[in-house]
């Protein structure tokens, strides 16, 4: 009698706990234990995006009660991904803390997040600018929308995107609605798939 293999779980492996103590690890080796504490929460809803760092206030805000920072890590994204994703992720909103809570700037991938960037790859973590993980975003989004003037396209989980709103982060151009892309699995592909953003936060009034 054969058993039935059990559905993935919703959960990944690391728990909160255990995202805390990597963290404090990368904080230690980096930055000199000079980030200060912030929280890391799994998110089911974030499928845009491998992470995000988020604030309710700016940057030079002095009283950090009134400031909640956040790293959300996509539970749906990086739940079956190879831990180095999960490690490069983390990293790579760390650096954004960094830029947010000690360089007093909007979180960006300009120089100062490249240079950071290059000086912790130096240790093999493997942190980019953008992070391939194409398929898994297809095979969770419901919904798309097409940019009039450039092109680009934004997949999304569910209709968050209003284009009487909204207008595309690349070129500003209007958007439409169109039919989600198909998901097909590719076996060694002759091309890397387009890069997704680890943190997008480019749509106007999102």
């Amino acid at each position: 009698m054969s058993r039935r293999r059990p559905a993935p779980s919703s959960t990944p492996a690391l728990t909160t706990d255990d995202l805390q103590t990597l963290w404090a690890d990368l904080n230690g080796r980096y930055f000199d234990h000079a980030l200060p504490p912030i929280e890391i929460a799994w998110s089911r809803r974030l499928t845009v995006a491998a992470g995000m760092f988020s604030s309710r206030g700016g940057p030079r805000v002095n009283d950090p009660a009134a400031c909640r920072r956040l790293i959300r890590l996509s539970a749906p994204l990086l739940r079956e991904q190879p831990n180095a994703d999960l490690v490069g992720t983390l990293a790579h909103e760390m650096i954004h803390q960094w830029q947010f809570d000690l360089l007093k700037r909007r979180p960006n991938h300009g120089p100062d997040f490249r240079r950071k960037m290059d000086e912790m790859n130096r240790d093999g973590l493997g942190i980019t600018v953008r992070h391939n993980l194409e398929d898994a975003v297809l095979a969770l989004a419901k919904y798309a929308w097409r940019c009039l003037g450039c092109g680009k396209i934004y997949h999304r989980r569910r209709r968050t995107i209003r284009p009487g709103r909204h207008r595309c982060g690349s070129c500003r151009g209007l958007l439409r609605e169109t039919a989600p892309t198909a998901h097909r699995p590719t076996a060694a592909p002759t091309m890397p798939p387009p890069p997704i953003v680890q943190m997008e936060l480019n749509l106007d009034g999102w």
